[in-house]
């Protein structure tokens, strides 16, 4: 099994933060991938459109499928039913490229932590098993 790898997609807590960093959080996500090939490579993202408390979390599983798109994404857990819904809206919308295995395109299941807090990207980025 992969080393567990999480990701941490923080939320600004104001309107004005979200508006002028959202664009440049979501872009400095996707380019810390460069190099990545044991998992699936987020090529595009895009960051739930809601003001969260801080502290509120989410864990998003689903499947990214061999054409690199989220399939049957469910709520693994959660204490914000708000930032939940709208994190599921959101991998709705998010495109991979799906990682390869002997040469071939895989599904891979991916567990996707959602964390409120301040703006910023974790080292971490997610779990696949």
């Amino acid at each position: 099994m992969n080393a567990v790898k999480k990701l941490a997609i923080v939320l600004s807590l104001g309107a004005s933060v979200v508006s002028a960093s959202a664009a440049s959080i979501e872009k400095a996500y996707v380019e810390s991938f460069d190099g990545v090939t044991d998992q699936p490579v987020p090529v595009s993202v895009v960051a739930p459109a809601i003001l969260a408390d801080r502290g509120a979390e989410v864990i998003l599983e689903f499947v990214v499928d061999t054409a690199g798109v989220p399939q049957g994404i469910k709520v693994a857990s959660s204490n914000n039913e708000k930032l939940a819904a709208a994190a599921i809206k959101a991998v709705t919308e998010w495109r991979f490229t799906p990682r390869v295995k002997d040469g071939e395109a895989v599904e891979s299941k991916v567990r996707l932590p959602f964390v409120a807090g301040l703006p910023g990207i974790s080292n971490d980025r997610y779990a696949i098993f």
